[in-house]
């Protein structure tokens, strides 16, 4: 797929080229792997509690705590690889006419924010896993330890920041190459 001189290229196939980006591509794609395998288990109880629901009037016990713990873990990681593949939304209605070193400038900057924010996330959700741990939290019916949604999360949050830089240095490099 060919583009145009300062634009991204948002295809399957715009995977890095570099040993770090590779690396950081293969394990994102992994825990993507895994938070879609975590989404499969959520809507597999669902339909159990449903089906429980209608036909035995006994739905599946704490199906709710399940969900929501599963649906944090799984959005927490599919956040690495969308940002490896630039797939975060983007408002670029004044950016757009901006020359290709101010848009990529922007770009780097960007990502390096974000990576400051995914790093602090990280730092936090581990005082809180550990407080969660110290102080047994558990869900209300099923009786689960809090703090084991917060194990993929805290991974996740920091795998997104060390994405962050990397495409940060990724952009800032975009400002030197002859376009």
């Amino acid at each position: 797929m060919k583009t145009s001189p300062g634009s991204r290229d948002y295809s399957f196939e715009a995977r890095p080229k570099d040993k770090i980006g590779r690396a950081l591509f293969l394990i994102s794609t992994c825990l993507t792997l895994f938070g879609g395998g975590v989404l499969l288990f959520i809507v597999c109880v669902s339909v159990l509690s449903i089906c429980g629901r209608v036909v035995f009037s006994a739905p599946v016990l704490g199906d709710f705590e399940l969900v929501e713990m599963g649906c944090a873990v799984a959005i927490f990681s599919f956040l690495p690889l969308c940002q490896l593949k630039n797939g975060n939304v983007i408002v670029d209605f004044f950016s757009a006419k901006f020359p290709f070193w101010c848009r990529t400038a922007l770009d780097s900057f960007s990502c390096l924010l974000f990576g400051l924010v995914a790093a602090f996330f990280t730092w936090r959700m581990l005082y809180g896993v550990g407080d969660m741990f110290h102080y047994n939290e558990q869900t209300m019916l099923l009786k689960i330890p809090v703090w084991l949604a917060f194990i993929p999360a805290i991974f996740s949050f920091f795998l997104l920041s060390v994405v962050c830089f990397y495409s940060s240095i990724v952009s800032f490099r975009q400002l030197f190459v002859e376009k």
